[in-house]
């Protein structure tokens, strides 16, 4: 197929070629309508038997809507999707930061290493909640905004190819790259485990300046990997502290079950490392831990293997080579070995090709960064993780000249955010709290507004970056423990003073919206009450007499605003940038003035009679020091369009 650069995608203006892989091909494009750069990932048709197409965008389409609802501010978003010609194509945010693959080469600093992985750890654990396995983590995955933030990506295939309920397989679905592979992806047995060992081996390679295994061939890893134990990073690194180095060889076990169980723990650790606390890793004995790495295998089983190895290679002596990357061993017994060790024998036999089992084609031996791609032994179809090749025929070319904003948008961060059109609305009222007084006629101009206050969840997410301060107090009014626990990930971030607010609205190129702001997407147009209309009930917002503490951010979809907003009324107020300063609203007399002291302004009232007699009306202010947190706070972000 011919190039799609300086061809149109419908509003995604083709700029140039970023990768190619062999499932689809990667562009820049231009966003005509948000005016901003993104990333599109074109779905090559010809992967896939013709009679399966059908299948493919039905699933595709399913897929897309569900990978367009994950939101972690570490996973790179799909905010688009669409079909040209016959082949679906993504769109994702596009990040110019390159990737952690640019980055290596040389030791990292372990706590820089730390502090870079830490994010990826927790978006995995946020993936694996939802129930969806990357299977292809490694450096050249992990992209790097231009203030240097790593960003989990290609989910999108992986979860694409993924299930039970179809042999749609391609032409060679990728189980994983090599290197990076855990030893049970190589019979398709891959589990969330499987993400944390490829994690390990990234973090390894970052401490070291070394990949695990290295070899010319698959094969050869596998035979490293029968008879050799993982190295020690401090064979690298000699000064590498035992804490980190512990960690390592604990998520490296060979076995899935002498692992972490799960990524939350491993995320866990990592967060003990930065923190200066001992993991509880480091409470194992190194022997043990470097039994899990390697196994035990009988020296009859290694000889066997030994001959089996021996055995190809005498008979096919010209094995292609491919940069190998450390294939972890499987399970310990004699079979499975045998059996990968045949099927490798297979791979060269076919002259430099992977045979795929079900479809019965032949596909071209992968290049050192493409994943491996052949089918599992058992009924297992073999799930994608990269998403590249694909060429498109174009279609238009002429450029919109006034294009309608989306009424919804995924930030930097994947955060959702909700268009608050610009124009005049009334701002204040002449009844009810005096702070309120006088109602006047205000003008402000498009934004875009967090769909939901920020979560314990998105907070962390900078916590973990290293950019933000942890709340004040990890606590509720009636729960001991809060910020910390995953029953509350979903809960609205207390205890944060304006200016760590402030600080993780900056964090997401956004920033605190102005009281101004505030109102308008609370209020719509109509000077309505609450955001939903007029009266109220619990099943609207939580309020006073509710729940008695902070709720689900996610929760009171019949509580929205006229613009899909969220939680508006009730639950926490909500920091605006703006100084408290009497009515009518000006933006011109200092008050939007981010580096002025005084007092700032909290609107929308929360679950509590706190502040304004408890008053969670649309046009409520509720006058802060800057430098309070609390019980009933939180915040939002805005942006401008």
């Amino acid at each position: 197929m011919s190039s799609l650069i300086g061809q149109s995608l419908g509003r995604y203006q083709v700029i140039e070629l970023l990768g190619e892989g062999g499932m689809a091909t990667v562009y820049k494009a231009f966003d005509t309508r948000l005016e901003r750069e993104v990333a599109v990932k074109i779905i090559r048709r010809e992967s896939f038997p013709p009679e399966q197409l059908d299948m493919l965008l039905k699933r595709f389409e399913r897929e897309a809507k569900s990978l367009a609802r994950l939101s972690h501010p570490n996973i790179v978003g799909v905010i688009d999707y669409g079909e040209y010609d016959g082949a679906p194509y993504l769109v994702m945010v596009y990040l110019s930061g390159g990737t952690l693959k640019d980055r290596l080469g040389k030791p990292i600093p372990w706590r820089a290493a730390t502090q870079l992985v830490l994010p990826i750890a927790r978006a995995l654990e946020y993936v694996h909640e939802h129930n969806i396995i990357n299977r292809d983590v490694k450096p050249s995955n992990i992209l790097m905004t231009e203030k240097g933030q790593p960003m989990l990506t290609d989910f999108g295939l992986v979860k694409l190819f993924e299930g039970r309920d179809t042999h749609l397989t391609a032409s060679g679905a990728g189980i994983g790259t090599p290197d990076y592979m855990a030893p049970e992806q190589w019979t398709g047995d891959a589990t969330a485990l499987s993400d944390m060992y490829s994690l390990g081996v990234v973090l390894y390679e970052m401490v070291t300046g070394h990949r695990p295994y290295v070899s010319d061939t698959p094969a050869g890893v596998l035979l490293k990997q029968v008879n050799e134990p993982l190295p020690l990073p401090t064979d690298y690194v000699s000064d590498l502290p035992k804490n980190i180095e512990s960690v390592l060889l604990k998520a490296l076990a060979r076995r899935p079950e002498d692992r972490y169980p799960d990524m939350r723990t491993f995320a866990n650790e990592l967060q003990a490392l930065i923190e200066g606390r001992d993991p509880m890793a480091v409470t194992i004995k190194t022997e043990t831990l470097r039994e899990h790495m390697t196994g035990k295998v009988k020296k009859q089983e290694i000889e066997e293997a030994r001959r089996q190895i021996e055995k190809i290679q005498q008979t096919q002596s010209h094995l292609p080579l491919v940069e190998s990357q450390p294939v972890n061993k499987r399970k310990s017994n004699l079979p499975l070995i045998i059996t990968v060790l045949v099927l490798f024998s297979l791979f060269t036999i076919c002259g430099g090709c992977w045979v795929l089992s079900r479809i019965g084609t032949l596909a071209a031996l992968p290049t050192p960064t493409q994943p491996v791609t052949f089918s599992p032994l058992p009924s297992v179809v073999p799930s994608k993780t990269k998403m590249p090749p694909t060429l498109i025929p174009p279609t238009e070319t002429s450029l919109p000249t006034e294009v309608p904003l989306p009424d919804e948008i995924r930030d930097e961060r994947n955060v959702l955010m909700r268009l608050v059109p610009g124009g005049e609305f009334t701002m204040g009222s002449d009844d009810g709290d005096p702070q309120s007084h006088p109602a006047s006629l205000i003008s402000i101009d498009t934004f875009y507004m967090d769909k939901y206050e920020v979560s314990n969840e998105m907070y962390s997410a900078c916590v973990s970056a290293g950019v933000c301060r942890k709340p004040k107090i990890f606590g509720s009014i009636n729960r001991q423990s809060y910020y910390t626990e995953p029953e509350f990930a979903t809960y609205p971030v207390i205890f944060a003073d304006w200016k760590m607010a402030k600080t993780y609205c900056e964090w997401r190129d956004a920033r605190l919206p102005t009281e101004a702001e505030w109102e308008k997407a609370a209020r719509g147009t109509d000077a309505r009450l609450f955001p939903w209309g007029d009266g109220f009930n619990c099943s609207l917002a939580n309020h006073s007499g509710c729940v008695g503490d902070t709720d689900s951010v996610y929760k009171y979809e019949k509580g929205q605003s006229v613009y899909g907003i969220y939680g508006m009324s009730g639950n926490v107020w909500e920091w605006t940038s703006s100084l408290y300063k009497i009515y009518p609203y000006t933006p011109k007399d200092g008050r939007e003035d981010l580096n002025a002291p005084g007092a700032r302004v909290a609107r929308g009232g929360s679950w509590h009679y706190f502040g304004a007699e408890g008053s969670v009306y649309t046009y409520s202010r509720l006058k802060l020091d800057a430098g309070y947190y609390g019980f009933y706070v939180g915040f939002r972000c805005a942006k401008t369009k």
